[in-house]
């Protein structure tokens, strides 16, 4: 490590020096409702996470730009990819396609280009965060775990009793970065609700800490988002939404690889990118207290990578325009029913789970050629009972059938599987405050669909007849603590888990045909814990996470494992001050990254990472200014992300590469917005 802990915590001292925060702000208290001035919140992001124990009721409240800036505090979790096409949440070493991803209860099950990432998601308009670290329920289908994000939206913005509000926002960084933003929001004929958002930013070549200019990083990010609700009645509502995110600019022909690899292929040459993501969100409420309680989404997600590779120059490039598409469309459909008996209570939760994905590649756009089409469907069906005894002891059992479905219109081939999966869980409250949690659940995957943009696998892939589903079981223990002691808030949370993946499943190819091969067992183990104290308003946090994956007994001979990444040890410190009397809250964060050698026997080097920030609110008493300001990477450390693409290998065109991902250096941020 290049950077010491002892180092790092000079940060602490230089957050009272220069008065930061940035990542973690303070929502105002109102005292009257008709005042702009009590109605003004932070506009931040609620974080949530099994991992990260803060105490009943609390939460995060950060301000970001950048998935990284939300969710790398989180124990367990990491971000990789450094480009904006190339953004990869990572949980435990598993990457978004073993996740549940869902945005505004859209699952985003998307995987087009293995150069690319799968998500495409705006941080700053985010309200909240909900980080399920592991598979704990049947609710659920991720076999590494969910993450719930949910947007902004006039009711929550309104609840106040205000009838229109807005905000405009414009940011800088200096390494490098700018945006703007601009929101409007109202309630019409107190039942109606309007929210418009659009968010866009602007990107140069970034430099890493070793002052090294980055390529390919140069374009513009476009965020639009419209929202329409309607109280149908008092406990039934119904919200139709829009939402369309592009990236665009002149990219590397392989963004998720450092510059040096970039370079060392292609030189100086850009592909023309546009990277969009369309959601269109028809949702559904129904509160009828503890007898029934619904929610119910259905969705369209559409994806499309088009890239214009006609440049004579790039290598081994066919001189076309090409397009991958994944048109998504689903439902979910969640009903909680709450009941008492005696000393003994219920809390079912029971619904569906239903997702269809059809995938697209166009080989050549002008030429019009067929496109090569996949499909694959899956269906859950689960019930969960929480049964509470005299409010100390509750036990979970859950049940799920899971109904998987491919198509590869190509070959005309296509296969199904199904399952019906087991969980139990519990918890018990040993003292007040204090709580031990358990659970045991059993996994289920079918096979992804061919990777569409490569084109090749694609066009001949074929159902390998003896197949078998990805199975498994996800176990956890974990205690919990909560209280005040003399004044001072007290927290702390472990969590020790165990993941075995039976029937590991992997694409392989033979005989002029790829196929998807069960390739053995795989498993992770570790824990995470966070540590928690505060004192008036300092708030002090620490974290600590580790996950080793055994891949021993998978061949990996001829296969790609590339969504395993593992991050191994992390620390986490935080320290956030709130100044009263100025309206000013600042921050410190340290992230300290081990030296990892993965179970491939790759040594990824560990780092050190320091942001520091401020927030100061009703700036120069001018009622919802606010002025926000900080570093990130206070030490200018020169380090790739365990998530992002690391190592070096040879390739048998190109000769030795060097893939490392550098992260981007100092970078100084400044953000000035105003509501009204």
């Amino acid at each position: 490590m290049s950077v010491s802990i002892g180092r790092s915590c000079f940060g602490l001292v230089a957050v009272s020096a220069l008065m930061t925060g940035l990542t973690v702000a303070q929502a105002q208290d109102a005292a009257d409702a008709e005042s702009v001035q009590d109605t003004v919140v932070v506009w931040g992001t609620a974080v949530t996470s099994n991992s990260l124990y803060l105490g009943e009721g609390e939460i995060e409240l950060k301000q970001a730009d950048h998935l990284s800036d939300l969710l790398r505090t989180v124990p367990g979790v990491d971000i990789g990819g450094t480009h904006s096409v190339n953004s990869r949440i990572n949980i435990r070493g598993l990457d978004d396609r073993n996740l549940n991803v869902y945005i505004d209860g859209a699952l985003q099950t998307n995987y087009l280009y293995h150069h690319m990432g799968n998500l495409l998601i705006n941080a700053d308009i985010l309200e909240s965060a909900d980080v399920q670290l592991g598979a704990n329920t049947v609710t659920h289908g991720g076999i590494g775990g969910s993450v719930r994000f949910d947007t902004k939206d006039a009711a929550d913005l309104l609840a106040d009793g205000r009838m229109f509000g807005g905000r405009l926002m414009a940011s800088y960084n200096d390494n490098a970065q700018t945006g703007f933003s601009g929101t409007g929001y109202g309630r019409f004929a107190d039942r109606a609700d309007v929210f418009v958002y659009f968010n866009r930013v602007d990107r140069d070549n970034f430099e890493d800490g070793s002052g090294r200019e980055t390529i390919g990083s140069d374009g513009t990010t476009d965020n639009w988002l419209g929202k329409i609700g309607f109280d149908i009645t008092e406990n039934q509502r119904i919200e139709l939404s829009y939402d369309r995110l592009e990236d665009s600019g002149d990219y590397t022909q392989r963004p998720d690889m450092g510059v040096l690899t970039n370079t060392a292929i292609t030189g100086d040459i850009l592909i023309p990118t546009e990277y969009t993501r369309e959601t269109v969100n028809l949702s559904y409420g129904l509160d009828l207290g503890d007898a029934f309680n619904l929610s119910a989404t259905y969705y369209m997600n559409a994806m499309s990578l088009w890239r214009d590779e006609t440049s004579p120059l790039i290598p081994r490039s066919a001189l076309v325009k090409r397009e991958a598409e994944a048109d998504n469309q689903g439902v979910n459909l969640l009903a909680i029913s709450r009941l008492e008996t005696g000393t003994v209570s219920h809390t079912l939760k029971y619904g569906v789970e239903y997702f269809d994905q059809e995938l697209a590649y166009h080989p050549d756009l002008e030429a019009g050629t067929a496109p090569v089409e996949q499909e694959a469907t899956s269906l859950g069906i689960f019930l969960e009972d929480e049964i509470g005894f005299a409010d100390r002891l509750f036990i979970r059992p859950g049940v799920r059938f899971n109904d998987y479905e491919v198509t590869y219109l190509a070959t005309g081939e296509s296969g199904s599987w199904d399952e019906i999966t087991y969980g139990l869980g519990g918890e018990f409250i040993i003292v007040p405050g204090l709580s031990a949690v358990a659970s045991y659940t059993e996994l289920f995957k079918g096979p992804e669909l061919a990777e569409p943009f490569g084109g090749a696998s694609a066009a001949i892939k074929i159902v390998n007849p003896d197949l078998e589903p990805q199975t498994g079981d996800n176990v956890e223990f974990g205690l919990r603590y909560a209280n005040e002691i003399a004044g001072a808030r007290i927290t702390a949370g472990a969590n020790w888990f165990e993941t075995t993946l039976d029937n590991y499943i992997a694409e392989t190819s033979a005989g002029g045909a790829a196929f998807d091969a069960n390739i053995g067992t795989a498993s992770i183990n570790g824990f995470e814990a966070s540590l928690g104290w505060g004192f008036g308003e300092l708030d002090l946090l620490a974290t600590w996470s580790t996950a080793d994956f055994d891949a021993s007994e998978l061949d990996l001979s001829s296969v790609s494992t590339e969504s395993i990444r593992e991050i191994g040890d992390q620390l986490g410190l935080q320290a956030t001050h709130f100044y009263e009397p100025w309206n000013l809250t600042t921050n410190w964060n340290l992230q300290q990254v081990m030296d990892k050698t993965t179970s491939t026997g790759e040594l990824k080097p560990g780092y050190s990472v320091n942001n520091i920030s401020l927030r100061l609110d009703d700036l120069a008493g001018w009622t919802g200014l606010s002025l926000t300001g900080g570093v990130d990477n206070l030490f200018d450390e020169a380090y790739t992300s365990h998530a992002s693409r690391t190592g070096e290998s040879f390739h048998p065109v190109f000769g030795p590469l060097v893939l490392y991902d550098v992260e981007p250096g100092r970078n100084v941020k400044v953000t000035l917005s105003k509501v009204f």
